[in-house]
C-alpha cells in the first residue's frame, strides 16, 4: 500500500458560499477584511465590528473554516477562523474534509499551493484566483501514521510562533503604554468636549492643524487603469501594503508600468506621508504609512493621499508616529464617511490636529518609538523565518509525484 495518495485540492475540501442580508439580525458580531489577515499567519488577531462599522459584506464564515485572500494571492493570506462572521467577497471561505481537518491549515499554507495560486490568478493590478481554479491543485497525502508524524513536527515550530506571538502581544502592550506616557503625561494630550476636530494640551505643547505643517497640498495618489503601460516600470504602493509598520524591513509592492509624466507626478520620496483616504474597512481610514530609507522608485495608489511637512516645524518620522496613536486613530474614525466604503476628504486630513512639540523632543520620541517598532518588526521577521522553515518541511512531504 503507498504511504502517499495523490489527490486534488478540490478532493479534500469545499468552498463555504453561505451569505446573510442581515448579519446582526442573523446573531452575527464581528467581520474580517483582506487588511485583518496577516500575510503568512493562520492567526486572526484582528477584526471589525458590524454594529460599529456597518460593512457591506455578505459572505458567511463559521468557526474552523479557512479564510483565504483570492485577491493579489502572492501576499499569501490565509487563517483559521476562530469564530463565526461574514467577511469581505475578496476571501474565499473553504472547509476541509473531516480527514484531513488537521493537515488542512499547512496544506494551503505550503510553497506549492500558494505557488498555484498566483500562477491561476487573473487581472493586471489585482490579479485574483478562484477556488475552481484552485481545485486543481495536485497535492500527495501521507497515509495515517505519516500523517500523524508530520502534524507532531508542524506542532513543533507551531510552539515556537505561538511563544514569540506572546512576545509581539507584550511588545504591543509596551507601545501603548508608551504613547500614554508619551502624549498624555509628557504632553498633556487630552479629548476635547468638541473632540474630534480639536484636542487640547494641559503641557505647553502647542496643537496646530496639519495644514499649517505642510509644504504644499495634499495630493491623491495614481489612478491606474487596466492594461495601461508605459515607458516606467516601478513599484506601486497600494492601501493593503500602507499598513505595513514603516520601519519594517517588509515589501510586497507590485510592479506596475507607467508613463515618464506620471512617474515624475507620484514618484515617492524619503519623509512622504501618505494617508489612506478610502478604505472597506473603517478601522484602515487615516492609516497613515512613512515613506523611509526606500531604495526602490515607486508610485501610490489614488486611495491614498500624500502629505509633505516643513521638517523645520515637524518631522515626517514624529508625525507617522502621532498619527499611529489612539488620539489621531479616533480623530479619522469620527470624522470618516462610510457608504459602501470609509472614506475622508482632503479637507479633514489637512484640519487633522497635531501636537507639536520642540524637534528636540520630537527627535527623542522618534527614536523611543523607532526602536519599540524595530523590536517588535524583529519578532514578526523571527516568525516568518519559522514558519518558512516549517512550509518548506511541509511542502516536501506534501508534493505530489
Amino acid at each position: 500500500m503507498s504511504e502517499k495518495q495523490t489527490v486534488k485540492f478540490g478532493d479534500i475540501c469545499c468552498e463555504v458560499k453561505l451569505t446573510t442580508k442581515d448579519p446582526i439580525a442573523d446573531g452575527y458580531e464581528r467581520y474580517i477584511g483582506l487588511e485583518h489577515l496577516d500575510s503568512g499567519s493562520l492567526k486572526i488577531k484582528r477584526w471589525g465590528m458590524i454594529a460599529e462599522d456597518n460593512p457591506s459584506f455578505t459572505r458567511v464564515f463559521k468557526k474552523g473554516h479557512i479564510l483565504f485572500g483570492k485577491r493579489r494571492p502572492y501576499l499569501k493570506k490565509a487563517a483559521i477562523a476562530e469564530f463565526d462572521g461574514i467577511c469581505s467577497g475578496d476571501i474565499i471561505v473553504m472547509k476541509p474534509d473531516p480527514d484531513v481537518k488537521d493537515l488542512f491549515p499547512f496544506i494551503v499554507q505550503s510553497k506549492d499551493f500558494w505557488e498555484w495560486s498566483v500562477q491561476t490568478s487573473s487581472g493586471s493590478l489585482s490579479p485574483r484566483t478562484k477556488f475552481k481554479s484552485l481545485a486543481n491543485f495536485e497535492l500527495a497525502i501521507p497515509d495515517f501514521n505519516r500523517r500523524k508524524l508530520l502534524l507532531e513536527e508542524v506542532k513543533k515550530s507551531n510552539e515556537v510562533v505561538k511563544t514569540t506571538d506572546l512576545l509581539i502581544d507584550a511588545q504591543e502592550q509596551l507601545i501603548k503604554s508608551q504613547y500614554y506616557k508619551t502624549f498624555k503625561q509628557e504632553l498633556g494630550i487630552d479629548d476635547d468636549t468638541t473632540y474630534p476636530l480639536r484636542i487640547n494640551s494641559t503641557s505647553n505643547v502647542e496643537i496646530k492643524l496639519l495644514k499649517e505643517l505642510l509644504l504644499n497640498k495634499p495630493q491623491n495618489g495614481q489612478f491606474v487603469k487596466k492594461g495601461s503601460g508605459g515607458s516606467v516600470d516601478c513599484s506601486f504602493l497600494n492601501v493593503v501594503d500602507g499598513y505595513v509598520n514603516s520601519y519594517s524591513t517588509e515589501d510586497r509592492r507590485e510592479i506596475i508600468s507607467c508613463s515618464q509624466s506620471e512617474f515624475e507626478k507620484y514618484c515617492l520620496k524619503n519623509g512622504d506621508i501618505l494617508f489612506n483616504r478610502s478604505s472597506l474597512v473603517k478601522s484602515g481610514i487615516g492609516w497613515p504609512f512613512l515613506v523611509l530609507n526606500d531604495t526602490k522608485q515607486s508610485t501610490f495608489d489614488c486611495h491614498l493621499i500624500r502629505v509633505n511637512v516643513d521638517p523645520k516645524i515637524i518631522l515626517p518620522e514624529y508625525l507617522y508616529i502621532y498619527a499611529l496613536s489612539p488620539w489621531a486613530r479616533k480623530y479619522f474614525l469620527c470624522v470618516g464617511q462610510t457608504t459602501t466604503m470609509t472614506t475622508i476628504s482632503q479637507s479633514e486630513i489637512e484640519n487633522f490636529p497635531v501636537p507639536v512639540p520642540s524637534i528636540y523632543k520630537q527627535e527623542e520620541i522618534v527614536t523611543t518609538f523607532s526602536n519599540l517598532f524595530t523590536l517588535r518588526n524583529r519578532f514578526a521577521e523571527h516568525i516568518k523565518f519559522v514558519s518558512l522553515l516549517s512550509v518548506e518541511y511541509i511542502n516536501k512531504n506534501l508534493k505530489a509525484d
